[in-house]
């Protein structure tokens, strides 16, 4: 049976554990909105074995250039070959021209591969459908667990909220700094901080920076956070330059390090943002939600009533609140945390499930009632 959801109720890392754990053989597709950018992950027995989006640029094309495994003529001939079949892989099109080595075009296959999952695990809104069908040996471009992807893409988040200018939006769109280029000083730059500088002319964003390049986009993104807190280069965007605090990226990092079960690390990382933002509620949330993973349901319960008496409307504490109590085995309880967030939880699959929920807890309400009125005619 098909899976299928929106990208608002169904987080894609989530979606990748469900396949993994389970197993699961076929492919997930999903279309980006509102840009209606279309990737692909292919799945083999729980474990990512290719990945593509819809794009017309030969990326991989870009990354053999720029590693000197072509040259300009033949990324020209590639670029002539998939223009009379758009639908050909772009890694058929390199092995028909026979230029790079085997080993070394399935390196950059499985680079590319991967890239194309981290981008696809930021998306945040669009819709998702799983088919199951059979995947050929020849459509496997490498064999990657979910538990590596989704750690890979926690540590980039991590090193990329280090830096006090944070690049998250590959749209975003750099430019140098007036101040650096009048300055007329020695710039005392990495050939790699040379290549990003050399393709930053004010109106490329850093995903075009980083395919004319053949690098990913985080590392793209690093180089010029770094240099961007140097004053070199400054950021701009289509629309505004990304302002989100480096806490709020930390507290994804640890949210993300929870639904992983890294309970230990996600508790090393939260502990300094409680001390520094103690009237933050998703701080507070964050944190009851590893005390619960921790089977300390007094802790957990205490930490969702401090999110709710900063945040009333934190929906999601409401629900785990409500789920706690019913393990401490205050039903009244449980039910009433619940009926406020059914008040305020827009439709989606964790409401139901509540509804369902509340069904179960109302029966078990009318019985014990049952049974307190024979106890006490």
């Amino acid at each position: 049976m098909p899976i299928e959801g929106s990208l608002r109720e169904f987080a894609l890392h989530d979606i990748l554990q469900l396949l993994h754990l389970s197993r699961k053989t076929g492919e997930l597709k999903i279309v980006q909105q509102p840009a209606g950018t279309r990737g692909v992950v292919v799945f083999k027995a729980g474990a990512v074995v290719g990945a593509y989006l819809d794009e017309a640029s030969p990326r991989l094309g870009y990354m053999l250039l720029n590693a000197g495994k072509i040259r300009e003529a033949d990324l020209h001939h590639a670029n002539q070959l998939h223009a009379e079949n758009p639908a050909r892989a772009w890694r058929d099109v390199f092995e028909s021209l026979d230029v790079v080595p085997r080993e070394d075009l399935e390196r950059y296959v499985k680079f590319e591969m991967e890239e194309f999952v981290y981008e696809i695990l930021a998306w945040r809104d669009g819709r998702f459908l799983f088919v199951e069908r059979p995947i050929r040996e020849s459509e496997c471009a490498a064999w990657i667990p979910v538990e590596s992807v989704l750690m890979e893409r926690a540590r980039r988040v991590d090193e990329l909220s280090a830096l006090s200018t944070s690049i998250e939006d590959p749209s975003t769109v750099p430019r140098l700094s007036e101040g650096a280029a009048s300055e007329g000083g020695i710039l005392d730059l990495s050939p790699e901080e040379w290549e990003v500088v050399g393709r930053i002319d004010g109106a490329s964003d850093v995903r075009s920076i980083a395919h004319t390049l053949g690098r990913s986009e985080f590392e793209v993104s690093k180089v010029i956070g770094q240099l961007a807190e140097e004053g070199l280069i400054e950021i701009a965007s289509g629309a505004a330059a990304p302002t989100r605090p480096a806490h709020e990226v930390a507290l994804d990092q640890v949210e993300e390090l929870i639904k992983l079960g890294e309970l230990e690390s996600a508790h090393e990382g939260l502990d300094p943002l409680l001390t520094r933002h103690p009237d933050e509620p998703r701080v507070h949330y964050l944190a009851a939600r590893i005390r619960e993973g921790n089977a300390d349901l007094t802790g957990a319960a205490k930490g969702y009533e401090t999110t709710l008496s900063l945040d009333p409307l934190a929906e999601n504490a409401r629900q785990r609140l409500g789920l706690v109590r019913l393990k401490l085995g205050d039903i009244d309880g449980a039910a009433r945390e619940w009926t406020a967030y059914l008040r305020m939880a827009p439709d989606g699959a964790e409401r139901r499930r509540v509804e369902r929920a509340m069904t179960v807890v109302r029966e078990l309400q009318t019985i014990l009632g049952e049974f307190n009125g024979r106890e006490h005619p």
